[in-house]
């Protein structure tokens, strides 16, 4: 099990609450039912650009490409349920990720349709996104994002990707006994420390709070239920892409793929993932590491520039030469 579901299921977990001082939130706090979202926003200009950040991450990690968006249009990022300086959604709430988004913009008054940028595993909440709210995404970019044909589990000693298999499949491999959550370090340094030092700062602080949150085990029944919920969206996904089809419609699509660790299998995948668009372009960002967003800024606000000005002209995007 990766420590990604690890995360998404013990951050909602009740004996897991830390409490540590956090300097205010940059953004707003917006109520969603009882609990409450931490959305940021800047600048004005039609379509809204709405920023999904990949796991284990922050809205203030997007501050590179935010506040160069936000010169000619309105961009929002924001924390996760449990994430950053948002409330954890209880045990007692049902829904997704794609529903707490939806629910936040409402609520703050953002109107769509929206541009919806993606890094890593915040690729899969966009296209979740797309499915249950159609007529509020007008465009994507994938940052080295996750999908679900690169994710896999072990189903009778063979490795099979999790969207392929059955929920009763799925069930041979559950635990039995409570889960220890491996341990790890803040994340610092590299690229991390390209965000403005006040805000690596306050980076490090979200992290370590976020780490202390997390208990040392981890009950069956919880990692069963988190396994499950990953298996049927990962399944929603691929079944969207059967014979061929084109989910994404004609909404312009760049997908970007990092370029300093060459794998022909992830760019495979991530040619693919624009191929689900008939107005798509991916590209290779040469000299980026996994969160492109940092190391290569100006190659996410190319893409969401471009995705802006075709959705504005209705037009095809511009080819642009591989980098």
């Amino acid at each position: 099990m990766s420590i990604v579901v690890f995360l998404g299921l013990t951050l909602s977990w009740p004996v897991a609450l830390f409490q540590q001082s956090l300097p205010p939130p940059p953004g707003v706090l917006v109520d969603v039912g009882g609990r409450r979202l931490h959305l940021l926003c800047a600048g004005s200009g039609a379509p809204t650009v709405v920023f999904e950040a990949g796991a284990s991450s922050f809205a203030i990690d997007w501050t590179l490409v935010q506040r160069e968006v936000a010169r000619t249009n309105r961009a929002c990022a924001y924390d996760r349920a449990g994430m950053g300086w948002s409330d954890e959604r209880p045990e007692s709430v049902q829904g997704s990720t794609a529903e707490d988004l939806r629910a936040l913009l409402d609520k703050a008054g953002e109107r769509g349709p929206f541009v919806l940028v993606g890094a890593s595993r915040g690729g899969l909440h966009v296209r979740d996104f797309l499915l249950r709210y159609p007529s509020d995404a007008a465009g994507f970019v994938f940052v080295d994002s996750t999908t679900e044909d690169r994710l896999f589990t072990v189903i009778e000693g063979k490795e099979v990707a999790i969207a392929e298999v059955t929920a009763e499949q799925l069930k041979t491999t559950f635990p039995r006994q409570p889960v220890k959550v491996p341990r790890r370090s803040p994340q610092t340094g590299a690229p991390f420390d390209l965000l403005p030092p006040d805000l690596y700062r306050i980076r490090i602080g979200l992290d370590d709070r976020l780490i202390a949150r997390v208990p040392d085990t981890v009950p069956p029944e919880a990692v069963a239920t988190a396994q499950e919920e990953e298996r049927a969206l990962l399944a929603r996904l691929l079944a969207t892409r059967a014979n061929g089809a084109t989910p994404f419609g004609n909404r312009p699509t760049v997908v970007l793929t990092r370029g300093n660790e060459k794998n022909a299998d992830r760019e495979a995948a991530h040619a693919a993932l624009a191929a689900l668009s008939t107005n798509s372009r991916h590209s290779v960002v040469a000299g980026a590491g996994h969160e492109i967003h940092l190391f290569e800024p100006s190659a996410v606000v190319l893409a969401v520039s471009d995705v802006v000005a075709a959705i504005r002209t209705k037009s095809p995007l511009p080819a642009r030469q591989p980098n």
